[in-house]
């Protein structure tokens, strides 16, 4: 058994050191017309050169639609595969044209009226005569012409075939129950229409304070999007988007073309003027809706849709829940089933992601805010995930958000673990979210990595690298390349240090994969609550409130279905499920559950020492508690939880484990898990701007080893009984331990702080040169501030500071740059010292005889100055570039 071990142990180095496409950085490749062989062997070793794994082949809107899936198009594509195959590259299919999955660039629908998207729209008045009119798509709008262009058939929205679904009269105020219902879709009928609009008539009269509401369908006439709850719209999707693809491809699939990924889902957030109502947007609507709904409420689909819009008494949030899981399974089933067996049959994985409201938030809605999810493959994230071979997941801009830590919970809910996560940029400087970030930096882009990594991440897939650069004087989002969601990362001038990120982060994400995470509080995901209560309901935010507040608190949780909890193992006083170990159960705000199950299991773990907490609304509806069941006893905060609350929550039980201790207010990110050898791997990374300490503690002693991101290296295991680790600005140490009964050395301390006599810093203030790239004369400049300021605002690019540096004592010197816009390399006398894409930017120089030696730093920033100028998008102020704080030469302590 130990030599299993040992080999095991031997191949966990081994993958460390040398991290597989698995844990490489991913990459979108953009499309922006079809390429030639020699751009793909060019921009293909660059990418592999730079370290990324897997290329996802994604046109983008700037290509033309007649372009795609053209026979010009297919042969690029597989002369692509081809050269990606001889580098090692692993590649994706991304199945769609631009994205929102299921058109093929519109081909779906051509010729198959039958399958563009059926929408079911509402009004509710004291009138006999109504209409359904001024219906907009609100999302697309915001994204501009451009994207209702490809989205729609002549830019504009029409529909046809209006029918009236159902209609009902009923009190106009304080629905007591279904009894005062009475369905009237018999009687009312559409009597008008055109294109944009319609208009329907009751033939009755409505009595003295009833209200008439009437739900219409029709599909859209214009619209690419697809019916998604209709299986063979999947069908013809895959008939004319996918199998092209793959047939192309020949003997290139299953390697390295491997998987195919799916993109938001969605058919179009509809609104109109008459909309009115708890439900936030139209419903897609089949024909095998109503029956379903039927079967699976217990009640008539007229009255079940009007309990979606407006309170029916007692039964309402039964009623909402069972409708929204009836609906979601039937798209579900309908979509992602169909292209699951699909994958099956041709040996590759299906994954990719759905609409996440929570995209960029904590709060479970406070992302896509405009919408309401309950309309698409945008709640049940258990049930979707159950789907797919592998989790990925969106995430926007680079701030910790759930979406990580959620697609981890889903993937070891359905028997995996970890997720891919798509990052994209959007537009902070201006409200045209397509123009993007170019002033994005790798050490930004480095640090979400690393958090995106403690929070569950297994493969960053990076949005994106760019065929092309897009027009200079052209500021129009999405058909300009330059303008769709930058930035192309291959086009920022410090691209040549992304080797260095990819390296690093791939080797924290290897490091982490053998070790099952130390998860002590599971919060519940709220399903049913979700689909009852709505995104604007309490639950969302409670959910915020518990992740941010545990995180701060460095206590690592995982979210769990009701399903989760009905499998569950109790030992002791704590919960086995998913492969973890739980001390504690939140319920956030849970209002509603599906299964009085839910409510024994957790009454069964309370009993046996467990701690069951509960926050906000109480819960007041079990879905099927035909004996009464309608509480759940536990730990009660009416209110958000606050630091308080999480630290009473974490007193309750006993932590396992090492003991990391802060010193200070900030503490570092960290991520703990245990492998199943007994050794814990602890990932600690300072992500602010200030150093911090962190001291380890385990038991009476324990073996130590450092595991080196940046290098590869481990370090032979050292007894210890306290270690203390010091972490500069951006550092991020990966440290393996396990307990021992031996007693310790002593106090261990990791640092990468040379000792250095700061007393004899010389400061390097004048004598520096500059020239704006290679081939450019030098001028005199300043090191205190940026380049920017000093006559070359719109260079963005490689500029090289050169100095004349006198040393008047030997000594192993350093020299440290406090301030660097954004990454940087050192050549002295000639020869490269070393590069940084991040703080520290700190550089040994070696033992320097007196005398003057040439320093040569060659500093990269951002492509914004150049990109954003002579733009709507370029903001108050240029961005900061070079250096802006002088220099320091550092001996060593003698």
């Amino acid at each position: 058994m130990e030599e299993i071990r040992a080999g095991q142990d031997i191949g966990r180095r081994d993958l460390f050191v040398n991290p597989t496409a698995a844990f490489r950085p991913s990459a979108y490749w953009f499309w922006h017309s079809i390429p030639t062989a020699d751009v793909c062997h060019a921009q293909l070793g660059d990418f592999k050169q730079k370290g990324i794994g897997t290329i996802l082949i994604q046109a983008r809107l700037a290509m033309s639609r007649d372009d795609y899936l053209s026979p010009a198009y297919l042969d690029a594509y597989r002369i692509a595969a081809g050269i990606a195959a001889t580098l090692g590259l692993k590649l994706g299919i991304y199945d769609d044209y631009n994205w929102i999955s299921g058109h093929a660039g519109g081909r779906t629908v051509m010729d198959r009226e039958d399958l563009r998207e059926r929408h079911l729209f509402w009004s509710s008045s004291g009138d006999v005569r109504g209409e359904i009119s001024g219906i907009h798509p609100p999302f697309t709008r915001t994204m501009g012409p451009d994207i209702v262009a490809w989205q729609y058939e002549g830019s504009v929205v029409e529909w046809c075939e209006w029918t009236v679904e159902a209609a009902l009269l009923h009190p106009s105020v304080g629905i007591d129950s279904l009894d005062q219902v009475v369905d009237v879709t018999a009687r009312t009928s559409v009597v008008e229409s055109d294109r944009a609009s319609c208009t329907y008539v009751f033939d009755g009269v409505p009595g003295e304070g009833q209200m008439l509401t009437v739900f219409v369908t029709a599909r859209s006439r214009t619209s690419r999007l697809i019916n998604y709850l209709l299986p063979e719209a999947a069908e013809r999707f895959i008939e004319v988007g996918l199998d092209p693809l793959i047939e192309a491809l020949g003997d290139l699939v299953p390697d390295p073309v491997g998987f195919v990924f799916y993109d938001q889902p969605a058919a179009g957030f509809y609104k109109w003027s008459q909309i009115s109502g708890d439900l936030g947007n139209s419903l897609l609507y089949a024909p095998t809706l109503p029956d379903a709904v039927s079967r699976g409420t217990g009640e008539t689909f007229a009255r079940a849709l009007l309990a979606l819009v407006r309170d029916v008494g007692s039964e309402t949030l039964r009623l909402r829940a069972r409708f929204y899981a009836v609906y979601s399974a039937l798209m579900n089933e309908a979509f992602s089933g169909t292209l699951r067996r699909w994958a099956e049959g041709r040996g590759i994985v299906l994954t990719g992601h759905e609409i996440l409201p929570h995209v960029s938030s904590w709060s479970l809605n406070g992302g896509f805010t405009s919408i309401d999810p309950r309309v698409a493959l945008a709640v049940d994230f258990f049930g979707i995930d159950a789907y797919r071979h592998e989790t990925a997941v969106d995430s926007n801009n680079f701030v910790a958000q759930l979406a990580p830590k959620l697609g981890d919970s889903v993937a070891r809910s359905n028997g995996r673990s970890r997720c891919v996560v798509e990052t994209y940029a959007s537009a902070e400087r201006t409200p045209v979210r397509a123009a993007g970030q170019w002033e994005l930096t790798l050490e930004t882009m480095r640090a979400q990595a690393i958090r995106l990594h403690c929070l569950g991440t297994r493969q960053f897939l990076w949005h994106g690298v760019y065929q092309t650069d897009g027009r200079d004087d052209d500021p129009t989002p999405f058909a300009n390349p330059r303008f769709d969601f930058a930035p192309g990362i291959n086009f920022e001038p410090w691209w040549g240090y992304h080797d260095l990120f990819s390296q690093e982060t791939a080797r924290i994400s290897a490091f982490i994969e053998p070790a099952r995470p130390y998860t002590p509080v599971a919060i519940l995901y709220p399903l049913q609550t979700a689909f009852a209560e709505g995104p604007r309901h309490s639950h969302a935010t409670h959910i915020g409130a518990w992740c941010e507040g545990l995180l701060a608190s460095r206590c690592d949780f995982m979210f769990v279905s009701e399903a989760d909890l009905a499998k569950a193992r109790i030992e002791g006083a704590r919960m086995l499920v998913c492969g973890l170990v739980f001390d504690a159960v939140i319920l956030p705000s849970v209002t509603v559950l599906e299964t009085g199950d839910t409510v024994r299991a957790l009454e069964a773990f309370r009993d046996a020492g467990g701690v069951v907490w509960s926050s906000g609304d109480r819960l007041s509806t079990v879905c099927d508690a035909a004996d009464g069941i309608n509480e759940v006893a536990s730990t009660h905060i009416d209110r958000l939880p606050g630091g308080s609350d999480i630290d009473a929550l974490l007193a309750r039980f006993a932590p396992r484990g090492p003991d990391i201790a802060g010193h200070s207010d900030d503490r570092p990110w960290q991520w703990v898990g245990y492998d199943a050898d007994g050794w814990w791997r602890i990932v600690l990374f300072n992500d602010g701007g200030t150093p911090l300490e962190s001291e380890i503690s385990f038991g009476d002693g324990f073996d130590c080893e450092v595991w080196s991101a940046t290098t590869g290296e481990v370090a032979d295991a050292v007894i210890l009984s306290h270690l203390a680790v010091m972490l500069e600005p951006q550092e991020v140490r990966c440290i393996r331990l396990r307990q021992t009964a031996q007693q310790g050395a002593g106090k261990g301390r990791l640092t990468i702080q040379p000792p250095l006599d700061n007393a004899r810093a010389v400061v390097l203030v004048d004598g520096w040169s500059f020239a704006p790239g290679t081939d450019a004369p030098f001028v005199p400049i300043s090191v205190e501030t940026g380049w920017e300021m000093q006559g070359f605002a719109e260079f963005s690019g490689t500029g090289i500071y050169r100095l004349a540096l006198e040393i008047g004592d030997e000594a192993d010197w350093f020299l440290e740059l406090p301030d660097v816009a954004t990454v940087v390399a050192v050549s002295l006398d000639g020869f490269h010292i070393d590069r940084r894409g991040w703080r520290p930017y700190r550089f040994a120089l070696g033992r320097l005889r007196p005398g003057v030696h040439s320093l040569d730093l060659r500093v990269a920033n951002t492509a914004a100055n150049r990109y954003y100028t002579n733009t709507p998008y370029l903001g108050d102020s240029v961005d900061k570039s070079g250096l802006s704080a002088a220099p320091k030469l550092i001996p060593l302590t003698h």
